[in-house]
């Protein structure tokens, strides 16, 4: 079978875009030239010009290549029938960590954390939303819980960042110690990270399995805090 006609071009764009991730996350955004990217690559630095016009389109390559993969990754998670949030959100923390987990992922992290303030500061990059990256996602999932009945009607922004946060916080102790417990086993912690956010999020009454866990840990705490304390004789 003959090989695309610009099946050369599309290696090389990438070998450039793969250059520029190792180069960025070693040396930094502003300590790296395109030349430097060039000279990995193995191209003179006027060829790389063809494929990115200046080193911040560059960088939004990434960026955009980055959030394009997650976006397929994750597009299928609310396909379908909500019948119970927590498998659901069970899913989509589970993908969040992986992602985070991925040696892409991890060299883009660490750009961000030693440029990210500065690239933001000069307009080159909206570090919100690249910090929250997979929030809209979130919260489009909130929204349907709320919608379905099975959330209480609150904010779905706010209930995004209460269920990504602890999510971004596990990716800042896997750049600082991947040895650390919490991090060496992301299955775990995506499990209790969902059940301890759906007791504060689910709705007072709802179907399912969820509920009725919630009703009787609520009974058995009520219940708990009616009965009176027996005194001790002396």
């Amino acid at each position: 079978m003959a090989r695309p006609r610009n099946a050369d071009g599309q290696r090389t764009r990438q070998a450039i875009l793969d250059a520029a991730l190792d180069l960025f996350g070693e040396r930094g955004f502003f300590g790296t030239s395109l030349r430097d990217v060039a000279r990995v690559v193995g191209v003179r630095e006027s060829a790389l010009y063809n494929y990115f016009p200046s080193k911040d389109a560059l960088f939004q390559a990434l960026i955009t290549a980055d959030q394009d993969t997650k976006r397929e990754r994750w597009s299928a998670v609310l396909d379908g029938q909500i019948d119970d949030p927590q498998p659901i959100l069970e899913r989509l923390a589970r993908l969040s960590l992986e992602d985070f987990a991925g040696p892409r992922q991890q060299q883009l992290f660490r750009i961000l954390m030693s440029d990210g303030l500065r690239l933001a500061r000069a307009g080159r990059l909206n570090l919100v939303d690249r910090m929250g990256s997979g929030r809209w996602f979130v919260r489009e999932a909130m929204q349907r819980f709320i919608d379905c009945g099975w959330f209480r009607d609150a904010n779905p922004d706010l209930l995004a960042l209460n269920f990504s946060g602890p999510l971004l916080v596990w990716r800042h102790m896997l750049a600082l110690d991947p040895e650390a417990p919490l991090v060496r086993d992301p299955d775990t912690f995506a499990r209790l990270h969902v059940e301890q956010f759906l007791h504060g999020a689910a709705a007072s009454a709802q179907p399912g399995r969820l509920v009725g866990a919630r009703r009787g840990r609520s009974s058995r705490v009520s219940s708990a805090r009616r009965r009176p304390a027996t005194r001790q004789r002396t």
